[in-house]
């Protein structure tokens, strides 16, 4: 497994927003398998050397889902509501379930859901490498970057 280069991500992203058909293939897949049976997966996966399939056929899925890259942090667009002193876009119990997952489509299935809670305004390269790397350590930053940013109930 290899590095993920986000400046690659972020390009095919750009392209994936003017390729509206390839973008609506992927956002029909419902499973990372699905994923892998589409042309415009596989223009990111030739341009990464040595990378995770499954991995990165996640990071597509899901990415297809983001319609504007927003700023700041995964975690902390998570924690924050619309205004200062609404509740969480994700809500504390959901984002647990969130952290509890290892099964790959059930975390596709539930980052979509996540993007679309965002408005589909996510921070495309967080997401990516939140995604690509989802493991332990990931879910513990996610877990500091979204509790240090929630409001205190």
């Amino acid at each position: 497994m290899g590095e993920l280069d986000f400046n690659l991500v972020w390009d095919w992203w750009e392209k994936l927003e003017k390729n509206r058909g390839g973008r609506a293939e992927l956002r029909r897949a419902h499973t990372v398998t699905e994923v892998a049976f589409i042309e415009v997966y596989h223009r990111l996966y030739q341009q990464m050397e040595f990378s995770d399939k499954e991995a990165l056929a996640l990071v597509a899925g899901i990415c297809a889902h983001v319609k504007a890259n927003g700023a700041g942090k995964f975690a902390e667009q998570m924690a924050k509501g619309d205004k200062p002193d609404d509740k969480p876009k994700v809500s504390e119990l959901r984002f647990r379930r969130l952290l509890a997952i290892t099964d790959c489509d059930e975390l596709y299935h539930a980052m979509v859901r996540i993007v679309r809670l965002l408005g589909g305004e996510v921070n495309v390269c967080d997401l990516a490498k939140t995604v690509y790397w989802w493991n332990e350590n990931t879910k513990k930053q996610l877990a500091y970057d979204y509790y240090t940013n929630v409001q205190a109930e």
